[in-house]
């Protein structure tokens, strides 16, 4: 019975990090078409467009953190910072499992947008 227990254990600490290396893998920067002259409400629209069609759908590890590959995603344009055309974006995402938020940074000076790890 011991070994059982610790069999299961190990293969529940083994996927963990499997995981977490799936993440890894999984790229988080992409390029996007020059966005020079945005206002906060075009660069939320942006964003969750880009998110939406380009993103979650690359992203297995998110899609089965959110349990879903169609989440809803909204961007409060309040929220959003930024100057000289690099914005940062607080994007929240609601699957069927669990709500996460996105930092996203949009450089529209390089078409570049970023992404961090789902919080």
């Amino acid at each position: 019975m011991k070994r059982t227990g610790l069999s299961f254990g190990r293969s529940v600490v083994g996927h963990g990090g499997l995981t977490t290396a799936v993440q890894a893998q999984e790229q988080r920067t992409a390029k996007v078409a020059q966005c020079t002259g945005l206002q906060p409400a075009d660069v939320a629209a942006q964003v969750k467009r880009d998110y939406l069609q380009n993103r979650i759908t690359r992203w297995a590890s998110d899609k089965k953190l959110l349990g879903t590959a169609t989440p809803i995603a909204w961007i409060s344009p309040e929220a959003i910072t930024g100057k000289d055309a690099i914005w940062q974006v607080p994007l929240t995402v609601r699957g069927t499992k669990q709500d996460k938020t996105y930092n996203v940074t949009l450089n529209c000076n390089t078409g570049e947008i970023s992404y961090s790890e789902p919080q």
